[in-house]
């Protein structure tokens, strides 16, 4: 008889448990997302985030109106190297540099001073340095009352 152990099946419980950090974090985010958008009154719900959130694995960022990250899903670290608490306070210029064209900037610039939405596509950075190209759609959230609350990023990396 030969000293090789016997190799073992993949169990029905290591794919579960792989899920469950992933629906916790889902959980999280949701949560989060809900108690800013409870807190700020937003007019118009949403329901793109549920979707991009869960079904696209998408990154979602809010920003309070002066473009402060007060939200960023877990998720972002495995899109950019950053966790969430790092870019909390931050600006999303964090996330450019020298390769990101000047006039994609200027197009979302001009779309987030004229409170309208956008969709582009630009050259980011990661944590370590090394670029990636990012798929983003942003728009304004107003609340109840017609005034803009937060701005809302949802993110994928190509």
């Amino acid at each position: 008889m030969e000293n090789n152990p016997t190799p073992h099946p993949l169990l029905c419980w290591d794919i579960v448990l792989e899920g469950i950090e992933r629906r916790k974090q889902l959980k999280k985010d949701l949560e989060a997302l809900q108690n800013i958008m409870y807190r700020n009154e937003w007019k118009e719900v949403r329901a793109a985030f549920q979707e991009a959130l869960i079904w696209e694995d998408k990154t979602i960022i809010v920003t309070d109106s002066q473009l402060n990250i007060i939200h960023a899903t877990e998720n972002l670290h495995t899109m950019n190297g950053y966790w969430p608490h790092e870019v909390i306070g931050q600006r999303p210029t964090l996330f450019q540099g020298p390769a990101t064209s000047l006039d994609t900037r200027k197009a979302i610039k001009m779309a987030i001073d004229a409170l309208q939405p956008f969709q582009t596509a630009l050259v980011n950075y990661r944590k370590n340095g090394s670029t990636y190209t990012c798929h983003i759609e942003g728009f304004p959230i107003f609340n109840q009352s017609g005034r803009l609350v937060n701005f809302m990023a949802i993110e994928k990396a190509a």
